[in-house]
């Protein structure tokens, strides 16, 4: 295809998307129109040629109704229209086409001409193409062997699937191609150096199948008795195979041999009265096929034959049983085997033979021996083999006995009919047994290392081998007894109502496993629990079941045996837990009678019987309430409890926590006795009480908490001595669950006005309990400034063993209290550290303990309370933004504490409250709040802050103005203020010339003291100190935008208002710079024509104003000791330099002129004087007349001094050498 069609193609496909479109509208907005409108005539309303729109799309490409449109004289019925001719009005045609898009109208043949290019340019999609462009679908190989080739003629059918030319590979990389034809014409093939490959070419694109007749031939290599012969072969799925072998008889094999049968098809043979043997083999798509064939061999004739055999017999004995494999290697020569025997013991069980060519066995018993007969499928010679397994059970078969010490035999197996017989005896044993050969005849033991390949590795107990038979081996196979050890430990818990006892056995199992354990158990005891415990390094047995089993004692039966049978052999470090306990009723242990019950403690351990040793430890715990002694002890020897647990675990596990150790001993395998006397403790009572005063105008309010401890026994009833006139009339009991009641009758030793109170609960009081009671007293107005004394009662516990309190005195604000001298046995205590053990008195004043019966009188005197500031400022932190456009944002962060509800506020005047705040300008600690305000101040709401706790306040706000007035804010009711930073940021092209107001400028430069060491804190040091202590004000504070230089400044309680701002004077660095430069510059320049001597004054009277400067203002000083001052000085210098050069110049070259006319004269050379006096009018600097000169350069004996330069102050006359000489030397 031409460039230009294509480009015409892909235009015209361009255009026909939107085309298509554009018709589809216009047939739809035109339809509408023409039901409105009436339709006008022919040619009416447009300047063009009619417009005829198909009534479909489908419409638009078929001829016939091309020709319709154009045929408009023909009629057509109104009920079977499919196209309509449309008249569209001209001035409406911009306003309908123009809505979605633009509108395109041209002739219907124009259209079609468009249509048909649009149809031709659209790509069709590709066929598909198939995953193969060629391949073989079946191969059919005849091979033939003549002489010393294999030849094989090949039908390939070849399948093309695509047109073009083809590859296929026909490999055949060691072959060589006879002839290669494909419809009687000969084949493409060329060579690869991987083999050959088949070139074809396809013309056309349907699938095409050919046949290659293929015949191609390999020499295959001859071995004595066998020929072989392989072909890397075509590959195709199906390929069969056809070999002829011209020999009869002839054993053929095919690799590889994909189809098999019962009877391979690879190794059939063809019958004898034939001439040539045919095999049919499928291989599939092998890589590589190979054949083999070897002729049948006959054997001699007439001889039987001669049979030699290898025996490999492994006896296997375990507990109870013998198992025996023997594997017999047969080797056949001269003729076939069809048929063997084997002779073993009788009372061996024969429990299978079995090979791949056997095809039955059967035995059968003679004089002791069983001999048995192996019947082959196929006659057997070169090597057969044969393998038997025997079984011998000792004792029953059905329950094998469990072996302890027996002697064994081997079995000797015999091959019946074999010339030579030499083998190996292989004995392995179960773990659990060790066996001692006692007899063996015609047995050589080997190695392990001497083991055949098939055997080699594998463990056995001995290894024999034998040359000839008989053979005997004769072997003393016993049991392996387990080596046991065990460490108990022994933990028994003396209770008033029991007694528990728990056993933790460490056993350390080695040798052999065991299934079942026994432990001996003490009588009258139940067993709670037996199971597996890891402890101390060994891990749980597996516990099945448990037992406890009668035994025996002086003609008795007692259940004293405990049988534990474990899920599984158990060998190793395991540990064991048994739980015992016994119900008891004794008296003497429940009540304190002040007698004592022998109690004889039993000590369960493992039984001796098996255990080759055995130790343990025994703790005994009781409870506090219970005094036990040891009264006899047997077999056991004493150590601490500390000692007990070395090594081992306990297994408290938290468990009798109201116990405590008290005994421990240690013991071996010998019996152990352990009597005790148990004896209930006398109950002890130990009371402390919190007396709680509080001190309130007109009444006083006590609350007495009794805390009770009551120790070892329990007591029914408590006893409190209570004054009559309170109880029970005013002292409430506020603790339900204990009830109280006057004592009736009345016990002797009450004192007078005191009454006996009886304290009872549900049940014993034992251990700790609290009761509270509770009054108030009524008290007369307090006068200001007038003590009133108050006297507290006393409520003494009775019948307790220790006795004591405390007693805290709170009040309210306007409340002094103070201790009257008459109190007795009270000791000042601290009421913030010195409290008992569960009083809490946060607001305790005062506080008092004692031990003994006590007096208190207690002077409350009121006081009339001052107004003091209630809001106090800790810190704050004002930070103000100076900006180039002449506004100053404010952030005042404040650190108070305020007991007001509303803090009020002044901001500066300067300040408008209707512009200056932002969304959020108020944060009290970092949460948003509501900035309230009227007319002439704001508010800051502090309701629900605690006054004892500081708060965060941050407010943020802007106004128009400079630093040269910085007013801060002021609060109305004058807090208590400590410090206050203000920080203030101006732009970094602003020199600060000054800082005045009643602040300290931290940031000042000094001098003439150095004040580098003192650390200026950072805006982020002030914001830790303020947020210090305060939740959630993390982050107050760092949200404000910051920039430019920084300034601090900072004072303690600063002057508020209009005196306390802060003023600061800065100018713009450039113009400073200039300023400074052109002050100095000027002014060295002007002195440039003046003495020396002035000039050096002027410098030193600078140098001193500088440093004046930097003593008095150094904030000016340090700004304008800047790079433009040294750069000015550099200036003034640079020009004075130049201007001495100038002046000294001139001079230094007269001398020298001068010194070289003396020079030449004295040697006699004439010299012009004309040179002198042209030099000395050289200088512009010259004043003195030419004659002066010519006289000096006469001279021979001196040269002529210099001369002075043109000043204001000399007018002394030239030829006065005097005065010019001082002259010169004032001017210097």
């Amino acid at each position: 295809m031409k460039p230009t069609s294509l480009l015409f193609e892909r235009s015209a496909a361009r255009w026909c998307a939107p085309l298509i479109v554009g018709l589809v509208m216009l047939a739809a907005v035109t339809a509408s129109i023409a039901q409105e409108s009436p339709i006008p005539p022919p040619g009416a309303g447009l300047g063009g040629p009619d417009v005829t729109l198909p009534g479909t799309l489908g419409d638009l490409a078929n001829p016939d109704t091309a020709k319709n449109l154009q045929d408009e004289s023909e009629p057509v019925d109104d009920n079977s229209i499919r196209e309509r001719t449309i008249y569209i009005p001209y001035q409406r045609l911009k306003s309908l086409f123009e809505k979605q898009g633009r509108g395109v109208f041209l002739p219907y043949e124009k259209f079609e001409e468009l249509w048909r290019a649009a149809r031709m340019a659209t790509a069709r999609p590709e066929d598909p193409k198939p995953p193969v462009s060629a391949l073989i679908t079946s191969i059919d190989s005849k091979a033939t062997v003549e002489q010393d080739v294999m030849r094989v003629n090949a039908t390939i059918q070849i399948e093309l699937l695509s047109k073009g030319w083809h590859s296929i590979p026909l490999r055949l990389s060691e072959a060589a191609i006879r002839s290669a034809m494909i419809g009687g014409k000969p084949a493409r093939v060329i060579a690869t150096p991987t083999g050959y490959q088949l070139l074809l070419k396809h013309n056309d694109k349907e699938p095409a199948q050919l046949t290659l007749e293929l015949d191609y031939s390999r020499a295959y290599a001859k071995e004595p008795g066998n020929n072989r012969v392989n072909f890397d072969a075509p590959q195709a799925p199906v390929n069969r195979w056809e070999i002829r072998i011209p020999q009869p008889g002839v054993q053929v094999q095919v690799r590889p041999q994909l189809s098999t049968t019962e009877s391979p098809m690879g190794m059939m043979e063809a019958a004898p009265e034939n001439k040539e043997t045919v095999v049919q083999a499928l291989v599939g798509a092998a890589e590589q096929v190979e054949i083999s064939w070897t002729a049948k061999s006959e054997g001699a004739a007439g001889l039987t034959a001669l049979v030699t055999s290898q025996v490999r017999q492994e006896v296997t004995i375990d507990e109870g049983v013998i198992r025996t494999r023997a594997t017999i290697q047969y080797d056949i020569t001269r003729a076939d085997l069809k048929e063997l025997r084997v002779e073993v013991p009788a009372e061996h069980d024969v429990v299978n033979v079995f090979d791949p060519n056997v095809q039955k066995w059967e035995k059968t018993v003679a004089d002791g021996v069983q001999t048995i007969v192996v019947q082959l499928f196929q006659g057997a010679r070169g090597t057969q083999n044969l393998t038997i397994e025997l079984e011998r059970f000792l004792g029953d078969k059905e329950m094998p006995q469990e072996m302890q010490r027996q002697e064994i035999l081997a079995p000797v197996i015999r091959a019946v009919g074999v010339i030579r017989q030499q083998g190996l005896v292989l004995v392995r044993l179960a773990p659990s047994l060790r066996a001692e050969v006692t007899a063996r005849t015609n047995l050589f033991q080997i190695d392990a290392s001497e083991l055949p390949e098939a055997v080699a590795g594998q463990q056995f107990a001995f290894s024999f081998r034998y040359a000839t038979l008989p053979f005997q081996l004769a072997m003393i196979v016993e049991k392996v007894q387990p080596l046991v050890e065990v460490d108990q430990l022994v933990e028994v818990y003396v209770e008033p109502q029991q007694t528990h006892i728990s056993l933790l056995a460490i056993y350390n199992i080695q040798r052999a496993g065991v299934f079942q354990l026994q432990l001996d158990v003490p009588e009258g005891y139940d067993v709670r629990q037996v199971q597996g415990r890891a402890a101390a390094g060994a891990e749980a047995l597996l516990v099945d079941s448990f037992h406890v089993d009668d035994v025996m004692v002086d003609g008795k039966p007692q259940k004293t045996k405990l049988i534990v049978n474990l899920a599984r052999k158990a060998m190793g470090l395991l540990g064991l837990q048994v739980e015992l306990d016994r119900r008891q009723e004794d008296q003497n242990l429940l009540l304190p009678t002040g007698k004592s019950s022998v109690l004889s403690i039993p000590v369960p351990r493992v039984a001796s019987l098996g255990v080759h040793r055995a130790a343990g430890k025994l703790i005994l715990y009781a409870p506090e309430s219970l005094r036990i002694s040891p009264t006899e002890q047997k077999g056991l020897r004493a150590i601490s409890p500390a000692e007990a647990l070395v090594g081992t675990q306990s297994i408290r596990d938290g468990r009798f926590g109201a116990t405590r150790e008290l005994l421990a001993y240690a013991f071996t395998q010998d019996p152990v006795s352990l009597v005790i006397d148990a004896e209930r403790r006398q109950p002890q009572i130990t009371s402390r009480q919190w007396l709680a005063v509080n001190v309130e105008p007109g009444v006083v309010k006590y609350r007495s908490t009794f805390f009770t401890e009551v120790r070892y026994s329990g007591v029914k009833k408590l006893r409190i001595d209570m004054p009559k006139a309170l109880y029970p009339a005013q002292i409430r009991n506020q603790t339900g669950a204990i009830r109280d009641a006057v004592m009736a009758p009345q016990p002797d030793d009450v004192a007078e006005g005191m009454v006996a109170v009886e304290l009872s609960a549900e049940g014993e009081f034992l251990g700790a309990s609290e009761v509270v009671f509770a009054w108030e007293q009524k008290l007369a107005s307090l006068e200001v400034g007038k003590p009133l004394k108050i006297t507290p009662p006393s409520l003494v516990p009775k019948g307790v063993d220790r006795h004591h309190g405390q007693i805290t005195i709170s009040k309210e604000e306007t409340i002094d209290i103070g201790i009257d001298k008459q109190s007795s046995s009270l000791r000042p205590i601290d009421p913030q550290r010195d409290l008992m053990q569960g009083v809490a008195a946060s607001d305790a004043a005062r506080a008092l303990e004692y031990h003994d019966d006590w007096e208190l009188t207690i002077l409350a005197t009121r006081y009339q309370l001052e107004e003091v500031k209630r809001t106090s400022i800790e810190l704050a932190l004002i930070r103000m933004v100076v900006t180039r456009s002449n506004q100053v944002s404010v952030q005042a962060l404040y650190r108070l504490r305020s007991a007001r509800q509303r803090l009020p506020m002044k901001l500066p005047a300067s300040v408008n409250t209707e512009t200056a705040f932002d969304t959020q300008p108020l944060q009290i600690n970092g949460m948003p709040a509501q900035l309230e305000k009227d007319a002439t101040q704001l508010y800051i709401p502090l309701a629900g802050q605690k006054t004892d706790a500081p708060v965060l306040v941050e407010l943020r706000y802007t106004y128009d103005g400079s630093a040269s007035d910085l007013a801060l804010p002021e609060f109305s009711e004058e807090p208590a203020i400590q410090q206050v930073y203000v920080a203030v940021y101006l732009p970094e092209e602003q020199s600060i010339l000054g800082v005045s107001g009643p602040w300290n400028d931290l940031e000042q430069p000094s001098f003439p003291r150095n004040k580098s060491y003192v650390r200026v804190p950072t805006d982020a040091d002030l914001l830790g100190q303020l947020r210090a202590g305060i939740s959630g004000c993390e982050i107050a504070g760092q949200s404000f935008p910051i920039d430019g230089q920084r300034r601090l400044l900072s004072a303690i309680r600063p002057t508020a208002g209009e005196p306390g701002a802060i003023h600061i004077t800065s100018m713009h660095e450039r113009t400073l710079s200039i300023l400074v430069f052109l002050a100095l510059a000027i002014a060295g320049v002007a002195l440039t024509v003046r003495p020396l001597v002035e000039r050096v004054w002027v410098l030193a009277a600078v140098l001193v104003a500088l440093v004046l400067l930097a003593v008095i203002a150094p904030t000016l000083s340090a700004a304008l000791m800047n790079t433009p001052l040294a750069a000015a000085l550099l200036v003034v210098l640079a020009a004075w330099i130049i201007r001495a050069a100038l002046w000294w110049g001139p001079q230094c070259l007269a001398t020298c002129q001068a010194a070289t006319h003396q020079w030449l004269a004295a040697r006699g050379t004439p010299v012009a004087t004309a040179t002198s006096a042209g030099a000395a009018s050289a200088s512009p600097f010259a004043s003195a007349p030419a004659s002066s000169t010519t006289e000096s350069s006469s001279s021979a004996t001196s040269p002529t001094p210099p001369t002075s330069p043109p000043t204001d102050s000399s007018s002394a006359p030239a030829d006065d050498s005097s005065s010019h000489t001082k002259g010169d030397e004032h001017h210097g």
